[in-house]
Formats: C-alpha cells, sequence, structure tokens
C-alpha cells in the first residue's frame, strides 16, 4: 500500500515540489468548504515515496532556528523566497491606490479614496 502526505501551506507544497517530492496521481490537491461556516481548505498530497521531497517537507516545517540544512542549502533560499513573496503580497494588499490622470500633458496622482470635491479642486488646477 502506497502511503501519502498532506499539507496546507502553499509554502511548504511548493518547497517540496522544488526538490523532488511527487503529488500523487489520484486527487492531488483537495478543497473542502465547511457548510457552516464556508470557510475553505485546500490540502496537497503527496507520495511518500521520495527522500528528497520528505527532507524538504520536514525543513519547510521547522523554525529557522530548527532546521538542519547547511545555511548555504538551497532549500534555505526557496523558503526565504517563498516568505519573502508573503511578506511583498501583505504590502501589495495594503497599498492604497493612487489614480493617475493626465490632462494636457500633466500628471495628477491623487488617492483613489479621495473625496470627489478634492479631486476636481486639484483636477481644475492642472
Amino acid at each position: 500500500m502506497e502511503s501519502f502526505w498532506g499539507t496546507t501551506n502553499l509554502k511548504v507544497a511548493a518547497a517540496a515540489t522544488a526538490f523532488g517530492a511527487t503529488l500523487r496521481q489520484l486527487d492531488p490537491v483537495t478543497r473542502i468548504v465547511k457548510a457552516d461556516t464556508g470557510q475553505r481548505q485546500v490540502t496537497f498530497w503527496f507520495s511518500s515515496s521520495g527522500p528528497d521531497g520528505d527532507e524538504a517537507r520536514a525543513e519547510m516545517e521547522r523554525t529557522w532556528g530548527e532546521m538542519k540544512s547547511d545555511k548555504e542549502s538551497a532549500i534555505r533560499f526557496v523558503r526565504a523566497a517563498l516568505e519573502n513573496r508573503e511578506t511583498l503580497l501583505g504590502l501589495v494588499k495594503r497599498a492604497e491606490p493612487i489614480l493617475s490622470i493626465q490632462r494636457g500633458g500633466q500628471t495628477l496622482l491623487v488617492p483613489e479614496k479621495a473625496r470627489p470635491e478634492l479631486k476636481r479642486a486639484l483636477l481644475n488646477k492642472l
């Protein structure tokens, strides 16, 4: 009988895949929706047949201080890149959208949520 392991952590799944873990053939991803709350959970399922993917999974699930790999190991760079991506996405989500309005060769940058009267007043200055 073949054994499997699963993770709901996209970073762990991405790193394990990059290091040779193979998604199981049947239903490699499951999406569960809780009927009472509507909360969704995605699980990635891998075959436990390869040591590289299993070690990548274990390493990604450890804290930085508990990692067993060499300081220059590729898994550390993969993990750092994935965590940096999360940080950058968070910054993008928090950044206030700015409208760029061009009139007569000039450009006005104004917050998208600015009051309409402020937008009109600024546009009149162009």
